[in-house]
Parts: structure tokens; C-alpha cells; sequence
């Protein structure tokens, strides 16, 4: 489905463009090495990406008409495209942490949840209002243990695949040629 580069054994996302704008977004007005890439050339690079194993490197090929060629603009768009994924790699770390707090903080209130649950057996009398606050305190606790669970399995497992995507990208060859 992609080809590949004999040279580096890596495959080749090829992207046809008509010029070096194409590649970012045209609502976005910062200079092009601050520029977000297009929403629907990055989707298109994300989706190529995902279909090849991370243990094969990627080549980005831009295709652009041989009348627009100009060194200067292929300079910055590299820059752009690489700045973009560092900042992609960014808020994918910050996002991570975020999710550590989060589950560190989960799991050290479950624990607290379910210790006073289980010290509470220990000497209050059972009655109606102990018995809803006790009970309160072992759902509250399994929720939160829960949570800090789905967020570390899960949401973290997603994340790390994603940065592992974009570090990827970040390291991609971008080339340019012309039809």
C-alpha cells in the first residue's frame, strides 16, 4: 500500500500539494514555522502513520508543481512540520503527567476510603446513619480505585501510544519534489 525506500527500508507517506501553504492552516495566521499543519494533511499523515509498525521509519514525500519550487519556503515548511510535532510531543507529555497526578491521586484516596471504611467496623454502632456513611465509604473507595485503574491502563496506555506515533513523525525524513 505505501512504498517503501530501499535505501532505509522506510516507508513513504506521499502528499500531493499545490503549493507550500496547502501543507498548513489557512485560518492560522502566525509564520509558517509556528503554523499548524492542515487539519486534513495531518489526519491524512496520522492515518498513514497508524497503518505502518512503529519499528519502520516513515519518509514524508510533499509533491508540489515544479514552478513553485523555492528553498527558502521548503526550509520553513520542514521547520513548521517539525515544530508542530514537538509541540504535538508536548502536550501529549503534559497530558501524561496529568494522568499520573490524577491516578496517584485516585489511588491514594481509594486507600483512604477503604482503610477509614474498614477502621469504621471496628467500634461504631450500627445504625441506620453509620451504616449508609460505611457503605458510602466502600463505593467511594472502589470508585476511585477504579478510576485510578482505567486512567492508568487505559487513558495512559493511549497516550504513551501516541506519543510513541509523533516521536516517530518527529523523527521523519521530510522531502520535497516536484511533477
Amino acid at each position: 500500500m505505501y512504498k517503501t525506500n530501499a535505501d532505509t527500508d522506510g516507508f513513504i507517506i506521499e502528499v500531493s500539494v499545490d503549493s507550500y501553504n496547502e501543507i498548513f492552516n489557512g485560518w492560522d495566521p502566525s509564520p509558517v514555522k509556528r503554523r499548524d499543519l492542515d487539519p486534513e494533511v495531518m489526519d491524512f499523515i496520522e492515518s498513514s502513520a497508524a497503518d505502518i509498525p512503529l519499528r519502520y521509519p516513515l519518509e514524508l514525500h510533499f509533491y508540489l508543481p515544479a514552478e513553485v519550487r523555492d528553498e527558502e519556503k521548503e526550509r520553513l515548511s520542514e521547520e513548521g512540520i517539525r515544530n508542530n510535532f514537538s509541540y504535538s510531543i508536548a502536550l501529549i507529555r503534559r497530558s501524561l503527567a496529568d494522568i499520573r497526578r490524577k491516578t496517584m491521586v485516585y489511588a491514594v484516596s481509594a486507600f483512604a476510603f477503604l482503610t477509614v471504611r474498614y477502621m469504621s467496623r471496628l467500634g461504631v454502632p450500627a445504625n441506620l446513619l453509620t451504616t449508609i456513611l460505611t457503605e458510602g465509604l466502600s463505593i467511594g473507595g472502589w470508585v476511585f480505585l477504579w478510576e485510578a485503574f482505567s486512567l492508568f491502563f487505559f487513558s495512559g496506555q493511549e497516550a504513551g501510544n501516541q506519543l510513541k506515533r509523533y516521536l516517530r513523525l518527529l523523527d521523519t525524513k521530510v522531502i520535497f519534489k516536484y511533477r
